[in-house]
């Protein structure tokens, strides 16, 4: 049986560096196999920006307590903001994020399964065949996509990130505002119906049609990375469990995944 598939990844900054890649074999494969390959980068970035607003805007609850309706007040001013920085890399960082959460919005058909690959990744003469063994096996979940390779909560993601930007980490510095992370976090784990206990890797996705019955997580996900972060790590847990998303996590590691070689790994 052949599927249709969506292949996507974008990098948005410097032209020519950071795009996905694909061996000959992998493109032959995924030319013979009918996979459309969707690559958002500089010269059609056009592309995205209509849907660069979030469909859903922030609405807190009401609460009735002085101190609650203060928390409140100061929700509505916070989601108000513009709250991304003016850096151009911070924008660019943004909008690289809508074909990995808003994919549907983009394509003009719909697929049984929808790809995303970090811009990172250079694909292997394999990859296509991983990739299919994995569709039969794993096909009927909503999202397939790895376990963290380190950790296995948003609470020790805060705490790691929180440790090295403390030392001025000079990856993690420039992309991150740690008083916002600290914020973001805290409201998911002031959720009673929240559990606390899973880390996802989101360089490799593997969504299903069934997605689609579930638009309003992938708008919420992209609405948490404009509002709070763009550390997407952090919301993707909560909003998985909000939503009722049946995920099958794989236990290798995304940056060791076969079928593929890893930039920071060369």
């Amino acid at each position: 049986m052949n599927y249709k598939i969506a292949l996507l990844s974008a990098f948005i900054g410097n032209p020519g560096k950071n795009e996905l890649k694909m061996t000959e074999g992998c493109r032959k494969k995924l030319e013979d196999y009918g996979v459309d390959v969707f690559l958002f980068n500089n010269t059609n970035i056009d592309l995205l920006v209509p849907f660069a607003q979030p469909a859903l805007e922030s609405k807190p609850p009401t609460l009735k307590t002085d101190r609650g309706f203060m928390s409140n007040l100061v929700d509505k001013i916070r989601f108000r903001q513009f709250i991304y920085p003016t850096e151009d890399a911070t924008k660019n960082r943004l909008m690289a994020k809508l074909p990995k959460m808003q994919f549907y919005k983009l394509l003009d058909k719909e697929y049984d399964f929808y790809i995303w690959m970090d811009s990172k990744f250079t694909l292997q003469d394999n990859w296509l065949d991983v990739i299919l063994n994995w569709i039969e096996q794993y096909g009927q979940h909503d999202l397939v996509i790895c376990k963290h390779s380190e950790r296995n909560s948003i609470s020790s993601e805060y705490e790691y990130m929180r440790y090295y930007m403390v030392k001025k980490d000079d990856n993690l510095c420039p992309k991150y505002v740690l008083k916002d992370m600290y914020y973001q976090v805290q409201k998911y784990l002031s959720d009673s119906k929240y559990v606390d206990n899973s880390l996802f890797e989101a360089g490799f996705m593997l969504y299903s049609k069934n997605i689609l019955k579930h638009k309003e997580f992938l708008d919420a996900w992209y609405a948490h990375n404009y509002y709070y972060t763009i550390q997407d790590q952090l919301s993707l847990p909560y909003l998985l469990q909000k939503h009722n998303i049946d995920v099958c996590p794989l236990e290798e590691i995304v940056y060791k995944l076969p079928g593929t070689k890893y930039g920071y790994l060369d």
